[in-house]
């Protein structure tokens, strides 16, 4: 059995638990020099656990790119594995959607760092179908192995999504949307009885000179589940607030670890707690909330 976060004793010479932002699962998945890096760092803590709106965030973040590399590779001029970076780069290059072409980058050079011998380029455009392919549908696998345990305090109904395969063979990884006039999570009961530590956020970006634009975007977001939490009960505003609701998870842990600085330095100075970021090779201590 998994020890409690919240009963957990300190590992001589350092923390015995942490939290594991999504920015890390992602980076486990890339590269063999980045993803061992990231292991290693977190290979420190007894205790790993990972929020369930981290899941949601993978999907969307990791999942659903790798299922559009799939999709895309059955283009009709896609012939080649070079191809398909033509093909992702064309038709996503623009401003709004580099962190998605960045992303499909990552994954395909992770791809290419897999030992494929001297094949053809047809065999090897197979071979990164079959593993976007394998590599979507065994995310969940592949999270649950990957941490002690899973915080659910939103009761996320999205976060249990799984990808599937459909009958012709493509992806579904679509995420559903949500609505006050019909909810099915707890959003709304976690963030009152959260109340205090989502307050604690909200004054600390206020405060701070230098919040991110990611984290100014939560403000409006938090005063306005103050006042009603069902606001929350909406997709479009909850995932304004992610990585916050994220954070709250954790509370009960030492540490958090994540790769994001510009929003969780900020996060883990209002929840007092010390941030590893495995990739940067940093740590950074709680300063007063």
């Amino acid at each position: 059995m998994a020890p409690d976060p919240g009963q957990t004793t300190k590992l001589i010479g350092g923390p015995c638990s942490a939290l594991v932002d999504t920015s890390l699962l992602i980076e486990q998945q890339k590269r063999p020099s980045q993803a061992d890096l990231v292991r290693q760092a977190l290979s420190r803590y007894r205790f790993r656990a990972i929020s369930s709106y981290s899941k949601l965030e993978f999907k969307r973040a990791w999942a659903q790119r790798l299922a559009y590399i799939h999709k895309v590779s059955y283009h009709p001029h896609c012939n080649t594995v070079n191809d398909v970076y033509y093909e992702v780069n064309r038709l996503l290059a623009n401003t709004f959607h580099h962190r998605r072409v960045q992303t499909c980058f990552d994954a395909l050079i992770a791809f290419q760092d897999l030992d494929g011998g001297q094949i053809s380029d047809r065999a090897q455009l197979a071979r990164l179908r079959a593993h976007c392919k394998q590599a979507v549908l065994g995310a969940a696998a592949w999270l649950k192995q990957a941490r002690h345990e899973e915080f659910k305090g939103t009761g996320c109904v999205r976060a249990e999504e799984l990808p599937r395969e459909l009958p012709d063979g493509s992806l579904d990884t679509a995420i559903r949307q949500c609505r006050p006039a019909d909810i099915h999570c707890r959003i709304h009961e976690y963030f009152n009885h959260n109340k205090d530590a989502f307050d604690q956020i909200r004054s600390t970006i206020e405060s701070s000179s230098d919040a991110s634009d990611e984290l100014k975007k939560m403000l409006p977001e938090i005063k306005a589940a103050e006042k009603d939490a069902t606001h929350l009960c909406d997709n479009r505003h909850c995932a304004k607030i992610a990585d916050a609701i994220i954070a709250v998870d954790g509370r009960k842990v030492d540490e958090y670890a994540a790769n994001n600085d510009k929003e969780w330095r900020l996060l883990a100075r209002s929840m007092v707690k010390a941030l590893l970021n495995p990739v940067s090779g940093q740590r950074f201590d709680p300063g007063p909330a």
